[in-house]
């Protein structure tokens, strides 16, 4: 059928281009025969342009012009009025033929000399008689000097008719021989199209004979057609249907044919619709549902049940008569389905959105009494206790501890199913797994765990990944292999694996390995660890404690990281997780660390607005934060944060977020639109809210940082050290310095020995030296790029990066400037900024040798 097909396009093109050569041929003959005829026409009447006309009067004008002046001159004629009209003509046919010589551009020469001549005559012509009877004489010899001229022209005029009349005889040899040739291409196109004719006519004999067939054909497979077919006219007339259309509508066929479509097979609520539709097509031409794809809508069967219908009809133009061809499907079982399954969703959906809920209430709910309890709890640990009030004080701080833990537990599951993406950031996987190591000794060492750390397969090669879901993966192997081997040794171990990969696929993996030789874990178990609050300890002789969640959170991040996590063990031979990640490496050398930026170990003192509805909580918050030397405003509710913040300026703002009347997404975003003198101070999220969504909803309310309840007085002071930095006029010509305040002597600390000697304890002596040599390279470099930004945004995005990099080198002078411009370059003071860049390289040049000191006395040794 598809080869038929394609030959009777073929033969159709061949069709349309023989006839377009045949109409073509015709016009040009047509053309041809005109043109000769009038070129015939042009020849027998021998007509002539106005140039060879006006040519040939000028020397007739000029006999005349001459005879009446002799007549004058020999007193013939004494009515010089008559000379006058003979001169004005005469002007007339000279200035007339000059002015077409100059169009034509012709060879004929002289014109302009006599029309000059004659210009000079036009004063006497117009005078006096008595002035033209004195210039008589003059005119006539004149006039006798150019008689060449007239006579020159004339024959002009001879010539160009004559190469006219030679031109349009060649003109009409060349139309008569075109012709003949058209005449017999012509004939040739006849000819063939008596041949085609005839072919064509065996042809459409062929194709009627396969119509006819594939009519029946047609025919056989709609009767035949599980879908209703109706064939009904542009009055909505039902003309012709299959079988199928009986038992969908339980109407047998003569009670279908001839019905009106809108009026009895269509829900009684379409039927006006419908009706606009077959109207608008009779009158427009335009359809509604003919060719537009398939459309649901709802039909009635013989029984009077409305039921849901897909259809897709198409035009079938006849004639004077369009008909409309509808498949019609019945669809009352997938809707059925379809609604079966939305209402599942819903109810799914519901039922997260009821668990999400719970969560955020019971986090809100359980942190806050919570908070109470672990701060006051801090406030007593003040070193005035006795041994047995210390143990007292350590055992609730314990519990308050497990509680903690238990909510994060929970808390990090709902975190990790509702992130949707991972946030990719450079990460040093060595100094990273030497943090963990470092973070969970004091766990080992309660449970008398020795804890070994194997870096032999990693560099100093920076990798993207997430490096939060990372520490959670570690955090929850080594926690777990901890406390499943009391007494024993849990080792992690690390390294790089080279893989083959696609263009912008990761090229390597990271391969952690976490074993213990505790217990083991029996074959049937391995496959339940990973479950939710499946713990494999005793029912009732419980030893290790926890929700059961950690190894699920841990399978959960290493799916967002696209990597794959297993486990091998036997009772009694200890266990091991391997886990695979997919790394890209990056393309700078160092990269940031992981961990949050410390607090700096000599912290200024900062002005602070705290803002809480609870008096407990508002209490002990105030207190922890005098007792960590900053000064303390309350506020009470969002109504009194905005006030307040209007009146007196901070260093930063602790809000609270559920407050009766203004809560505090209210009040940060109030403080924000202000345009007060706290519209830049930092605003911090002290909240028992913790969920992805609720954090994200804190950010875009301006918030910058967050710290969830209960509050720990290290995280608190950590999360300051971040975000907050003592108000200075950083513009002021008077201060030359980063800060201003009565602890001088703290803004001159270069190094913060503790922590370069915490990073020596992890990392050894010579290989923190080899960091810190990298770093101070790297510092000079990015100081360079500082001192070339010309956009404060780019300048605060690099002196942000140095911030974080110094201070974990323990760089604290250097990390202090840093901090500072970055509070300048928000405050958008451009002179305070560049001012701070400039007292960069200096304190770069301190680090050096002090650096040098620091190893060459030993870190023990050092003050």
């Amino acid at each position: 059928m598809q080869q038929s097909f394609d030959h009777a396009m073929k033969n159709t093109w061949i069709y349309r281009g023989w006839l377009l050569c045949l109409v073509l041929a015709l016009a040009i003959g047509g053309f041809l025969a005109f043109s000769i005829w009038s070129k015939l026409d042009d020849i027998e009447t021998a007509r002539q342009d106005q140039r060879g006309w006006a040519y040939s009067q000028l020397e007739v004008e000029y006999l005349k012009l001459m005879s009446e002046l002799n007549r004058v001159e020999y007193g013939e004629n004494q009515d010089y009025e008559q000379l006058r009209t003979r001169f004005d003509v005469f002007y007339s046919r000279v200035k007339l033929a000059n002015a077409m010589h100059l169009n034509a551009a012709d060879d004929v020469s002289g014109l302009a000399d006599l029309l000059s001549t004659l210009d000079r005559f036009i004063p006497v012509i117009d005078g006096s008689d008595t002035d033209l009877r004195d210039a008589m004489e003059n005119l006539s010899d004149s006039l006798h000097r150019m008689s060449n001229v007239p006579r020159d022209v004339a024959i002009a005029s001879i010539k160009i008719h004559a190469e006219r009349s030679e031109a349009q005889r060649a003109q009409v040899s060349f139309y008569i021989k075109t012709l003949i040739y058209v005449l017999g291409l012509i004939a040739f196109f006849l000819i063939s199209a008596i041949y085609f004719l005839s072919q064509r006519t065996k042809s459409l004999r062929l194709a009627t004979q396969k119509a006819t067939e594939n009519e029946a054909r047609l025919e056989t497979m709609l009767r035949s057609a599980i879908d209703a077919v109706l064939l009904v006219d542009d009055h909505g007339r039902v003309v012709d249907l299959n079988g199928s259309a009986e038992k969908v509508f339980a109407k047998p066929r003569r009670e279908l044919l001839g019905v009106s479509l809108p009026d009895i097979l269509v829900s009684h609520r379409l039927r006006e619709q419908f009706r606009f539709y077959l109207q608008n097509f009779r009158e427009t031409g335009v359809t509604s549902i003919a060719d537009k794809g398939v459309l649901e809508y709802e039909m009635v069967d013989g029984e009077g049940r409305e039921f849901p219908v897909e259809i897709a009809a198409s035009l079938v133009p006849n004639g004077d008569r369009n008909l409309f061809v509808a498949y019609i499907r019945d669809i009352t079982e997938r809707k059925e389905r379809e609604a079966e399954i939305l209402q599942m969703r819903d109810e799914a959906l519901s039922a997260y959105r009821e668990k999400s809920r719970f969560f955020a209430m019971m986090s809100h709910e359980m942190r806050t009494p919570l908070n109470g309890i672990i701060a006051a709890l801090e406030l007593l640990d003040s070193g005035d206790l006795n041994a047995d009030q210390q143990k007292y004080l350590k055992a609730a701080m314990a519990s308050g501890d497990i509680l903690m833990g238990h909510i994060n537990d929970v808390l990090a599951i709902e975190k990790a199913e509702t992130e949707e993406g991972i946030t990719l950031e450079p990460v040093d996987l060595a100094a990273m797994t030497a943090t963990m190591i470092g973070a969970m000794q004091p766990f080992a060492d309660s449970a008398n765990v020795h804890l070994h750390l194997d870096q032999s397969g990693l560099d100093d090669r920076s990798v993207l990944t997430d490096p939060r879901a990372l520490q959670q993966i570690m955090a929850n192997l080594l926690s777990n292999a901890i406390k499943f081997s009391p007494g024993g040794d849990v080792t992690l171990s690390a390294h790089y694996e080279k893989v083959d990969a696609a263009a912008n696929e990761p090229d390597m993996q990271l391969i952690l390995e976490v074993s213990d030789t505790g217990t083991g874990i029996a074959k049937d178990d391995i496959n339940r660890i990973f479950e939710d609050f499946v713990s494999l300890d005793s029912r009732y002789e419980r030893r290790t404690g926890g929700t059961g969640l950690g190894l699920g959170i841990v399978k959960r991040q290493v799916k967002r990281l696209h990597g794959e996590i297993t486990c091998e063990s036997e009772l009694g031979q200890g266990t091991v997780f391997h886990v695979s990640l997919p790394m890209h490496q990056t393309k700078t050398d160092y990269a940031d660390d992981f961990t949050p930026q410390p607090a700096e170990m000599h912290q200024v003192p900062l002005h602070l607005l705290v803002v809480d509805d609870n008096v407990l909580n508002r209490d002990l918050l105030k207190a922890m934060l005098e007792k960590m030397g900053h000064s303390v405003v309350i506020g009470q509710n969002g109504q009194e944060a905005v006030a307040l913040s209007e009146e007196e300026a901070f260093d930063a703002i602790l809000m609270d977020i559920s407050m009766p009347g203004i809560n505090g997404i209210q009040a940060t975003r109030m403080i924000r639109a202000s345009g007060g003198i706290n519209r830049k101070t930092p605003i911090i999220a002290a909240t028992a809210h913790a969920m992805p969504e609720e954090r994200a909803e804190f950010k875009a309310a301006g918030m910058e940082g967050f710290v969830e309840k209960p509050i720990r007085r290290a995280i608190l002071s950590d999360v300051l050290a971040q975000y907050a930095a003592p108000r200075q006029d950083i513009s002021s010509s008077e201060d030359t310095e980063p800060q201003t305040n009565d602890t001088a002597s703290e803004a001159d600390i270069i190094l913060d020995t503790d922590q370069i000697g915490e990073i020596c304890d992890i990392l050894g002596l010579e290989k923190t030296r080899e960091r810190v040599e990298k770093f101070l390279v790297q510092a000079s470099e990015q100081i360079d790029d500082m001192a070339k930004a010309e956009d404060l945004a780019d300048l605060r995005a690099l002196a942000h990066a140095l911030a974080g990099s110094s201070g974990m080198i323990g760089a604290a002078k250097l990390s202090r400037l840093c901090r500072n411009l970055q509070i300048a370059c928000d405050a958008l003071d451009d002179e305070g900024a560049r001012h701070l860049v400039d007292a960069l390289p200096d304190a770069h040049a301190e680090l050096a040798p002090t650096f040098d000191d620091f190893f060459r006395t030993g870190p023990s040794n050092y003050t």
